[in-house]
């Protein structure tokens, strides 16, 4: 069975990269210097030119792309429980990861997350166990959902002040959400790699 497409090649790497410094690494241009370190180029090398958070939130999503577990292509839901995760002991105005619950997409996200320090809530929203791109495409992953998981967590309290962080693919959703729930939304990335790179110094 082939793997389910994981939205690597989605990853926008040169979005946080400048010109002068990718040629200070002496890669020559930032696509340049992608390719070397997505083909296992040395990092300590590579990255002497860009300053510390971004040369170390590169080096953690290339990392991540490298390690991501494997997610067969299926159509099958696989539901995991549907709940509020806290992780590094978040609290107001801490960011709420905005995601599906089916199993591969815990497992994926878990992966990414296990690289950060920095205190966050995962809201797993009940989408039936569909995988987000699914969720999007049969209309599983709403703002009414989302609405429900949030007054079941009580999470206007425990998240007062905090943004919603929507997944990449949910961009359409964005506006809907945020009025529907009242919390200021942010639209993230559509793969969960880039997540290091989208939070920065924040990771």
């Amino acid at each position: 069975m082939p793997d389910a497409d994981l939205y690597i090649d989605e990853i926008d790497y040169e979005g946080y990269l400048k010109a002068e410094d990718c040629v200070r690494c002496g890669a020559g241009s930032c696509t340049a210097l992608i390719e070397r370190l997505r083909s296992g180029g040395a990092y300590e090398e590579l990255l002497e030119g860009l300053d510390r958070v971004t040369g170390r939130a590169l080096k953690t999503a290339v990392d991540i792309e490298r390690n991501l577990p494997p997610v067969p292509s299926i159509t099958v839901p696989r539901p995991v429980r549907p709940e509020l995760v806290e992780l590094n002991g978040p609290g107001p105005g801490d960011p709420v990861l905005v995601t599906g619950n089916s199993l591969f997409t815990q497992e994926v996200l878990s992966a990414v997350l296990s690289t950060t320090t920095s205190p966050f809530f995962v809201l797993f929203t009940d989408t039936r166990g569909d995988t987000l791109d699914m969720a999007i495409v049969l209309e599983s992953f709403t703002a009414g959902r989302l609405v429900g998981s949030i007054e079941g967590e009580n999470l206007g309290d425990r998240a007062r002040g905090s943004s919603l962080v929507l997944p990449g693919l949910a961009h359409g959703l964005r506006d809907e959400i945020a009025v529907a729930t009242g919390f200021a939304v942010e639209v993230g990335p559509v793969c969960a790699a880039e997540l290091p790179l989208c939070f920065g110094d924040r990771w």
